[in-house]
């Protein structure tokens, strides 16, 4: 187990930064546009289906 761990260690370091990136990225965004659509003064309703339910 310590020798994959030493093996592949360089590996699993940069995956993880990857994640983190992503995931700091996703956040970013998500609050951009939540500040953007705040600034905007739109006020938004929860979205409801129209049409037939499909899954009965």
């Amino acid at each position: 187990m310590l020798a994959i761990l030493k093996r592949y260690s360089l590996a699993l370091l940069f995956l993880l930064i990857v994640v983190v990136l992503m995931l700091a990225g996703t956040m970013g965004v998500m609050s951009f546009g939540d500040k953007m659509l705040k600034d905007s003064g739109v006020e938004m309703e929860p979205m409801k289906p129209r049409g037939e339910d499909l899954t009965r």
